[in-house]
């Protein structure tokens, strides 16, 4: 009985004693990783800017997590929260330097650390630097403990998260395939519509920003939206590489805004196009755009420079897709043949579908 007492009470020392030796280590970690990714930088830092994707390659505490995210997903402010077997979890990202870097905040049952993504241009492709900071709490210094340490364990944790982004971003960037979709009439629509001036690197940034902010106005005022977003290129130059631009929402009926508001609401006259569909990334837009024009040429047709390009977000990131997933539809205008055009347009459609033509 005695040997059980003392066995118990040797037992209890270890533990005590277990306890306070970890909870007197260092509770401050600082971990340093990088890895080089054989992509343009401007196409890592708006992947890893889209909270979204994280969840098809960051390496959670747990195997089986539920994810929730902010309104907007990208950008100073937003975040996303996350919980599973291994405890809760929210990272939101405190600041943004555009193709340079993302600063995070993340809380982790209460143990708060950061994390910085850093951006640099190097021989064949992007090194990604991720340096992580923190504080640790109980819990998290015995898992370290037992595990060889805290830096085997985030610095482990950082590397095979690194190793899936190298992955996913290969996938998702490169998975894309483009097709001629011939002749169409492109039918017409009210729509409202939001206009800017961008640098063609920022386009997909801000197209990003102001579906939403199109979406939210005609909530709040009860407009009937009647099909994808799309963009008007009103103008670009590809020399100083800009852009003008009109972001649209097709609405079901005309409305009228109020004077100096920075949305309008515009008519699509229905026209003869040449339409072309992307399925990937937008970073692929360009080969788009030549098959139309390969078309074009190759078929005697007479592009239609009167009638501005038109693309179609028909699955976006605004819709939850991943960019392998992303469908998007391009109108090159051309010129008709006669007996091809419907005799009526339509203005007020339920979406913005096309009508195949006779090639």
């Amino acid at each position: 009985m005695k040997i059980l007492k003392y066995l118990f009470l040797l037992v209890l020392l270890i533990s005590v004693g277990g306890s306070v030796f970890i909870a007197t280590q260092k509770s401050n970690f600082t971990t340093v990783k990088s890895i080089v990714i054989k992509t343009p930088k401007i196409a890592v830092y708006n992947y890893l800017n889209d909270n979204k994707n994280y969840k098809d390659w960051y390496v959670f505490d747990s195997e089986s997590i539920e994810i929730e995210y902010s309104k907007s997903t990208s950008g100073a402010g937003s975040y996303f929260s996350w919980s599973g077997s291994e405890g809760e979890g929210k990272t939101t990202v405190f600041n943004t330097k555009e193709n340079d870097s993302i600063v995070q905040k993340t809380d982790l049952d209460g143990a708060l650390s950061s994390t910085v993504w850093k951006l640099k241009d190097t021989i064949g492709g992007t090194k990604v630097i991720c340096i992580s900071k923190g504080e640790m709490s109980f819990s998290n210094k015995l898992h370290s403990f037992l595990n060889g340490g805290v830096n085997n364990v985030i610095g482990r944790k950082l590397e095979l998260s690194l190793k899936n982004l190298n992955r996913s971003l290969d996938y998702e960037l490169n998975t894309y395939s483009v097709a001629s979709n011939g002749v169409v009439y492109k039918k017409g629509c009210y729509y409202l519509k939001h206009t800017i001036n961008t640098k063609l690197s920022r386009l997909n940034y801000n197209v990003k920003v102001l579906i939403p902010y199109l979406i939210n106005f005609s909530n709040q005022n009860q407009i009937v939206i009647s099909g994808k977003p799309f963009v008007v290129y009103n103008s670009i130059d590809e020399n100083k590489e800009i852009t003008n631009i009109s972001v649209c929402l097709p609405i079901k009926i005309r409305i009228f805004t109020s004077s100096g508001s920075d949305i309008i609401c515009s008519e699509l006259i229905g026209y003869t196009s040449f339409k072309t569909t992307l399925y990937g990334d937008y970073s692929h837009r360009k080969t788009a755009w030549k098959k139309a024009k390969d078309f074009i040429n190759k078929n005697s047709k007479t592009e239609d420079r009167s009638i501005p390009l038109l693309e179609v977000y028909n699955k976006s990131s605004i819709d939850g897709f991943s960019p392998s997933k992303w469908q998007t539809t391009f109108y090159t205008a051309v010129q008709p043949n006669k007996n091809s055009v419907p005799s009526t347009i339509s203005t007020t459609i339920d979406d913005l579908e096309a009508t195949e033509l006779d090639q």
